[in-house]
């Protein structure tokens, strides 16, 4: 980590990570060619958007579902 002040604009959070989760984040980041700073600021600013892609992909697919279900009987014999 550096040693480096601040920017004005910036703030400093620490965080405890999960055995592992460290080595994970460091590998992606080498992939896309990012810091691990970097990578987790990507990945916060990119979560409200994923989950929103998520919930309407899940609406949809209980919508196919809910569509493909039998109707059940109203209990009338013909």
């Amino acid at each position: 980590m550096s040693n480096q002040p601040l920017r004005r604009n910036e703030e400093k959070f620490v965080i405890r990570l999960p055995a592992g989760m460290r080595s994970r984040i460091a590998d992606v980041a080498r992939t896309n060619a990012r810091s691990m700073n970097s990578e987790i600021l990507h990945r916060l600013e990119h979560i409200e958007e994923l989950e929103c892609a998520l919930d309407r992909a899940t609406r949809v697919i209980d919508q196919l579902l809910g569509d493909s279900q039998p109707k059940a009987s109203s209990g009338a014999k013909t």
